[in-house]
C-alpha cells in the first residue's frame, strides 16, 4: 500500500517540481545590482557576550513608491544570523532596524549583508538589488 502512494502521489509531485525549479527565471536567476536604488550598511562593532541586537540601516531611491525589500544578513560562515521583509505599505525608505543574535551561535569576524528588491510601475515588476555590503564584529 506504501509503495502504490509512493508512486501514486510522491513521484508526480517530485516531477512537476523538477520541471519547474528546471524553467528559466524560477531558481537561480541572478538579480541586477541597482546601486542607484540605495544602500544597506552596519558598523563594525563588538561581538556581545549572550544574546544582543545589533543596529543596521537603510535608505532607500527607488524609482517608484510601491516595493518591497528582503535583507538577510550573514555570518562569516555562511549562515544566516538575521533577516528581514520591509513593504512600503508600513516602511519609510529610510530608517534603522535591529537584528538579534546570540554570540554562541557564531563567532567573530566579517558579517554580510544581501538585499532583494523589487519595485512596481502599476503594471510591471522590476526586481533587482542592492550591492552587497559587509561589516566586522570582533572579540571583546
Amino acid at each position: 500500500m506504501v509503495d502504490l502512494a509512493a508512486r501514486v502521489l510522491v513521484r508526480p509531485l517530485a516531477l512537476a517540481l523538477l520541471v519547474v525549479l528546471a524553467l528559466p527565471g524560477t531558481a537561480g536567476a541572478a538579480l541586477d545590482v541597482k546601486p542607484e536604488w540605495g544602500k544597506v550598511m552596519a558598523a563594525n562593532g563588538v561581538l556581545k557576550k549572550g544574546c544582543a541586537s545589533y543596529p543596521y540601516r537603510y535608505r532607500l531611491t527607488l524609482p517608484t513608491d510601491d516595493w518591497e525589500m528582503e535583507v538577510v544578513i550573514k555570518d562569516p560562515d555562511g549562515r544566516s544570523v538575521g533577516s528581514a521583509f520591509l513593504v512600503s505599505d508600513s516602511e519609510p525608505t529610510a530608517g534603522k532596524r535591529w537584528f538579534k543574535m546570540c554570540g554562541v551561535v557564531t563567532r567573530p569576524g566579517k558579517f554580510t549583508i544581501r538585499t532583494k528588491l523589487a519595485v512596481w510601475d502599476g503594471w510591471s515588476e522590476e526586481p533587482g538589488r542592492l550591492r552587497t555590503e559587509t561589516f566586522r564584529l570582533r572579540k571583546p
